[in-house]
């Protein structure tokens, strides 16, 4: 498997040559399924933001739903011009994770990172970033890839978030899925997190 891409340059040249096409087939739709539910049965499909929205899959999954209002950041430009989102509820913002800012009073009732955190060195600390930009009921929702290898870099991040998200003190912890594909043979770890006010 090749290495991902760091920089937007790398994203737009990955995106424009189809690398990331196999992200609509159906095997990749249980996560999409439970992140929609989630949001569904919390109330939250109000102010949606996608932190590393990619195509914008996960407003495709979500706007049949009654998505409201969604907000997709991604870092390569290409993949915000392949999505295909109405504007009068959607916006597509470039940016970084690490630095993103919502616009001025902006807030959101679910913030989603889906299969993003894997470019964060320290995962828990960008997902703590967001919590000023939640609404006082808001969730975030998490989902990583998990690699079969358990000593695998990706794993480690995962048990790092996990780790600072079992801090009851900061975390309340409204599900926790490990999702398996048998068709794909692939796990992903997901979390639905509310931070404790």
């Amino acid at each position: 498997m090749s290495k991902n891409a760091s920089t937007a340059e790398g994203w737009d040249e990955e995106y424009e040559a189809g690398r990331w096409a196999f992200l609509r087939s159906l095997p990749e739709s249980g996560r999409y399924g439970i992140i929609g539910m989630w949001l569904s049965l919390t109330d939250t499909l109000s102010d949606v933001l996608d932190i590393g929205c990619g195509e914008g899959l996960l407003y495709e999954r979500l706007a049949p739903m009654g998505l409201k209002r969604y907000v997709g950041m991604d870092l390569a430009p290409a993949a915000l011009e392949i999505a295909n989102v109405d504007p009068k509820i959607a916006a597509l913002r470039a940016g970084d994770m690490h630095s993103f800012e919502p616009e001025p009073g902006e807030t959101f009732s679910a913030i989603v990172f889906n299969e993003v955190l894997h470019f964060a060195e320290d995962p828990g600390a960008v997902v703590a970033r967001y919590v000023p930009f939640l609404k006082e009921d808001g969730v975030i929702a998490l989902s990583m890839y998990s690699p079969k290898r358990p000593e695998s870099g990706a794993n480690k991040l995962i048990a790092r978030l996990w780790e600072a998200t079992d801090d009851t003190t900061k975390w309340d912890v409204l599900d926790d899925y490990r999702l398996v594909s048998d068709k794909k043979g692939v796990t992903w770890r997901m979390r639905l997190v509310k931070p404790v006010r």
